[in-house]
């Protein structure tokens, strides 16, 4: 598999990120006239390096002003590694340091510091600067990184920084999810003859020519018309890469950066998440109730406020849960986005952590059963999410695709979590999804106290019509889950499923004397009329419970054809199989055909033959009857 490798740039303003970018690549990413006339990165600027081994790699030169913060954040995400830039005439600076802090925030773990105008300086203040860069960068991530001494203007330092490039991309892992194909756009403009383009790079799946996408917050759904990666255009685009979309059906207006784009249609925009947050050591504020607070996340930046869960407030130097409330346009995020949290005014950072729950309700603050959810989901375990996310998010069952896209876990390794989860009796796997153990109890026992009220009522009746059962089970219960829950009930003895009625395991029909009777004088009359229907009025007139006896001998001794007419069983087979062998032996059948094949009136034959139509015993054809592709004609019926 080709490596996709995505380095971006971090460091002070002034301290050479773009020059060095320029003399590396021989791309220059200050783009605009404001950049240049200013001499400093506003936007995002966009390079590629071709390192010794063939592998192109993306270079994102982020902003270091600090008005321009949130521009770097934009460029962060998907970052395998940094190149931390220090300027040799004034070493690590107050934006430097605050660079490191969003940097470890954002999870990124690989550095190269890189030493700038390294021979605008003598040995010994080079020797200095590379001292104060150790003290200042001990207990960050880029504490044990290589420091490459550089001058972009001499070409000092330059291939030895490419060789340690090189080495430090063989490390880097693939660490993006096979799941759907997910883009934070960070530019999105227009080019003449093509139409609208937007840039990004590809956080998770892949993206082929032609594919559909869709367009969050507000899911539009969006054709891939072409594809380009450094410049090339390309088939497809793999997670990993810096690519460009251009995407047809859509115009500039209406794509904005901070918008989404994802090949699944299941993403669900919020204005609240849950998250795990780590409040810097060096921040000069908490973070308590109700602050009001700038979230920077994927390419975009809203206003929140805060919600401690579980205590009071988040101090300096300590971690806690929180719930962000956005106080404006919706977001869409999946868990285990990071995020940066930053002061309103005077803007500072002030933290940064996790996405636990991209879709979550308001909370109590301090309801133990959200805090034991919460701390299921930052342990990072899929069994835990996965049984959080069925007891806590699902309604009752949850698709594989949603499962998917929730806890942002790969296909496979949810396929096996589920199946190992399913073996232990944690949850269940059906047709309709997965279901965990608790949830499925729970429905269960509304389902056993459904059909002991129905035998209650009608005692005589073998059990409840499968179609009555799924529409009174009912609630949130799509036809195809209460179906699913009665597989389960059958399955573990809960209940048993016979002619297509559901009746509860213990449940048996008992007859007193006199019904007893009424059964017995019912069966000989249905029996005595032979193929002939009788009339349901006549057959149980004498009898008060005749109705109800009538039900308890419905498929047994008695086929009910319609509201008013019956025939009894033993008839009913019996016509099955003669006409079935009619067929068989001579085509469809006509329905003067068939009442003489019984000897019957032509009213009762016709009665017969509905009602084997709607049991897919037959269907009408050219010529008469046929048998259904479903058929039932085994001889020995």
């Amino acid at each position: 598999m080709a490596r996709h490798v995505v380095i971006g740039t971090a460091g002070h303003v002034d301290h050479g990120k773009t020059t060095l970018v320029k003399a590396l690549t021989g791309i220059d990413t200050d783009t605009t006239k404001e950049e240049k006339r200013r001499g400093l990165t506003i936007n995002l600027g966009f390079a590629y390096l071709d390192l010794p081994d063939g592998t192109r790699a993306g270079i994102v030169d982020v902003p270091g002003h600090e008005r321009f913060i949130r521009n770097m954040v934009a460029g962060l995400p998907g970052l395998g590694m940094v190149l931390l830039v220090v300027d040799a005439n004034e070493g690590v600076m107050p934006q430097t340091v605050e660079h490191m802090d969003i940097l470890t925030l954002l999870g990124i773990e690989k550095y190269l510091v890189v030493v700038t105008k390294a021979d605008t300086v003598d040995e010994d203040m080079l020797e200095l600067v590379k001292e104060d860069i150790r003290a200042k960068l001990a207990d960050t991530a880029a504490a044990n990184a290589d420091i490459v001494e550089t001058d972009a203007l001499t070409g000092r330092g330059l291939s030895n920084l490419v060789v340690k490039i090189q080495a430090m991309t063989e490390d880097l892992s693939e660490r993006y999810s096979g799941g759907a194909a997910r883009l934070n756009i960070d530019r999105a403009f227009s080019v003449k003859g093509f139409g609208t383009v937007v840039t990004g790079t590809l956080l998770d799946g892949a993206v082929a020519v032609g594919d559909e996408l869709f367009l969050y917050p507000k899911k539009r759904a969006v054709r891939v018309r072409n594809i380009q990666i450094h410049e090339q255009n390309v088939g497809r685009a793999e997670a990993g890469q810096r690519t460009a979309f251009n995407l047809a059906n859509i115009g500039t207006d209406e794509v904005r950066r901070g918008n989404v784009l994802c090949a699944s249609a299941d993403l669900t925009p919020t204005r609240m998440i849950d998250a795990k947050v780590s409040c810097l050591k060096r921040a000069d504020c908490l973070i308590q109730m109700w602050d009001r607070l700038r979230l920077l996340v994927g390419t975009q930046e809203v206003m929140v406020r805060a919600v401690p869960l579980g205590v009071e407030s988040i101090l300096p130097g300590q971690e806690g849960f929180v719930q962000l409330r956005l106080e404006g346009d919706e977001i869409v995020v999946k868990a285990r986005d990071r995020f940066i949290l930053r002061t309103f005014s005077p803007m500072r950072t002030l933290g940064g952590g996790e996405v636990l729950d991209a879709n979550p309700r308001k909370h109590r603050r301090f309801k133990e059963a959200v805090l034991d959810s919460l701390k299921a989901k930052d342990s990072g375990s899929l069994d835990e999410g996965l049984c959080d996310y069925l007891l806590h998010k699902a309604k009752s069952f949850a698709r594989q695709a949603d499962v998917q896209a929730a806890l942002g876990a790969d296909a496979a390794v949810l396929d096996a979590a589920a199946a190992r989860l399913s073996e232990e009796g944690v949850l269940y796997e059906t047709a309709a999804g997965y279901i965990h153990r608790e949830a499925y109890q729970k429905l269960k026992g509304r389902a056993v106290q459904l059909l002991l009220a129905y035998h209650k009522e009608y005692p005589l009746r073998p059990g409840m019509p499968l179609g009555e059962f799924r529409s009174r089970l009912g609630g949130s219960l799509s036809e195809k889950e209460a179906g699913e829950i009665l597989r389960l009930m059958e399955g573990d003895g809960s209940c048993r499923i016979e002619d297509a009625v559901a009746a509860a395991s213990r449940f048996r029909v008992v007859f007193t004397p006199e019904q007893k009777k009424a059964r017995d004088a019912m069966t000989a009359a249905l029996i005595q009329s032979g193929y002939t229907p009788v009339k349901i009025s006549d057959l149980i007139a004498p009898w008060p419970d005749g109705r109800a006896v009538l039900e308890a001998m419905r498929g047994k001794t008695a086929v009910i054809l319609s509201p008013e007419y019956a025939v009894a069983r033993q008839a009913y087979d019996d016509a099955v199989r003669r006409l079935c062998r009619y067929v068989r032996e001579k085509g469809p059948i006509e329905l003067a055909a068939f009442r003489d094949l019984l000897g019957i009136g032509r009213k009762g034959a016709l009665q017969l033959l509905d009602y084997m139509d709607e049991q897919h015993v037959t269907r009408r054809a050219e010529g008469g009857r046929v048998l259904d592709d479903g058929a039932d004609c085994i001889e020995s019926r």
